[in-house]
């Protein structure tokens, strides 16, 4: 009896064994496949995923509940972008190709799709060559500027003998220079540089050139009158209301890249504002200024051409254009000064000191110094002097002959009046006057006898 009843015991504990083994299995192999729709393969995972293979009965996985609603959860994305590691922009062309350039007509820039790979390698080329202790760019050495331009030719066309190509690249290096230092500056104050400026000063920005070019402008930026000619930019800064949605391409190259390919149709102005100012992936209209600034635009093209289609003139597309521009012009310029760079719809244009790069034979010419500018400035006052005095000669040539004619019509009505009048005018005064017994003293003057 004790014998049979030891038998049932041992067989109920072994089903209670083998049942609670396999609810574990199925655990763990429901785990594992949620983990697995996670996207979650760490080390951990494999080395349990493997002890469950081992362990777990075959058949155990055709029992196990798949999860239908239970949604499939991405692994976190970056965000932001990490440091800058100065690849090459063109370290995908094949070995020694090298890219030619497009230069705008009015403008200093590059225009084309290789116009984007060059301002990436000039910004590349200035963190990596160029010292930051010079606050212009006019003063940085030649030496270094030619160093630049040296590893810029090994990827690109650079025109070394055409100094307007040249100024086109300098320009485009000094716009990078401009940018990187404003970079530096913005992670200096984001670090605590204007409370904490020795906390600042630690944390040194990976893309910096070296330690020196840093401590240079940490002290730079400490500044008394630094801090406050950066606290007056940033207020001028916030009174923009309207600001560009371009991004670091220019607007000439905006165009470009907007034009008709198969008839090389330019777009017009308004289409180009309407670009640099509204988004569709980003809500749209960039604030309601800008929308209101658009629409005033448009009301102004349609009162123009209005007009002359009531005059009977036939608008065309040339027209129109010039039209729209002006229209943005008069909505949206304000007033600049004679020095002032910038057009509105174009961008950057060029000044009145960069005549020399549109002039005949600009190739072989080049910037005037000081005093070929001080004395081509006096000849041209001079020619201004000869043609004010020319004028009042001419002005005065017109005036003698409307007297000589006045004289003439006088004498003339005089005649018809007066018979003897012609008669006694033109017998001389000197004459008449010695007849009469008048003589000349000495001293010139009239006595009677």
């Amino acid at each position: 009896m004790w014998e049979i009843m030891l038998l049932v015991l041992m067989v109920l504990t072994r089903t209670r064994t083998e049942e609670d083994s396999a609810g574990t299995a199925n655990q763990l192999v429901t785990q594992r496949s949620a983990r697995r729709r996670k996207g979650n393969h760490t080390r951990a995972t494999i080395a349990t995923d493997s002890i469950v293979e081992e362990h777990a009965d075959p058949s155990a996985d055709q029992h196990v509940e798949q999860p239908v609603d239970e949604p499939i959860v991405d692994p976190p994305k970056r965000r932001g972008r990490g440091p800058n590691l100065n690849r090459s922009a063109t370290s995908d062309l094949p070995k020694g190709s090298k890219l030619s350039l497009q230069m705008h007509d009015a403008t200093k820039g590059f225009i084309g799709a290789s116009a984007t790979k060059f301002a990436t390698e000039c910004g590349i080329v200035i963190r990596s060559c160029c010292p930051m202790n010079f606050h212009k760019w006019d003063l940085v050495p030649k030496e270094v500027k030619d160093v630049m331009y040296e590893k810029l030719q090994g990827k690109f066309h650079l025109l070394r003998e055409n100094k307007v190509f040249m100024e086109y690249v300098n320009t485009r290096l000094h716009l990078q220079w401009k940018r990187t230092r404003g970079s530096l500056s913005a992670h200096w104050k984001a670090n605590g540089g204007r409370t904490n400026p020795q906390v600042a000063r630690s944390k040194m920005k990976s893309d910096c050139r070296n330690e020196e070019d840093w401590n240079h402008l940490c002290d730079y930026w400490e500044l008394e009158s630094t801090q406050k000619y950066n606290e007056q930019m940033e207020a001028n800064r916030a009174k923009q209301v309207i600001t560009c949605r371009g991004g670091s391409r220019s607007i000439a190259n905006h165009v470009f890249h907007m034009t008709n390919q198969e008839n090389e149709m330019p777009p017009s102005p308004l289409q180009v504002y309407h670009k640099l100012h509204f988004n569709p992936s980003k809500s749209g209209w960039q604030n309601d200024d800008a929308r209101i600034e658009y629409e005033s635009i448009v009301q102004q093209k349609n009162e123009a051409i209005n007009k002359l289609i009531s005059q009977n003139v036939e608008v065309t597309s040339a027209m129109e254009h010039e039209i729209e521009k002006q229209a943005i012009k008069s909505v949206c310029a304000k007033v600049k000064t004679t020095k002032s760079a910038w057009e509105v719809g174009v961008g950057p244009v060029l000044r009145k000191k960069d005549n020399w790069m549109t002039s005949s034979g600009s190739e072989e010419s080049q910037p005037a110094s000081s005093e070929t500018k001080n004395l081509k400035d006096h000849v041209v006052e001079l020619e201004e002097k000869l043609k004010k005095n020319t004028e009042e000669l001419d002005q005065n040539k017109e005036k003698l002959r409307q007297s000589d004619e006045k004289y003439e019509r006088l004498e003339r009505y005089i005649s018809t009046k007066f018979g003897d009048f012609q008669s006694s005018i033109s017998t001389p005064l000197g004459t008449e006057a010695s007849g009469s017994g008048a003589q000349l003293n000495e001293f010139g003057n009239d006595d009677q006898v």
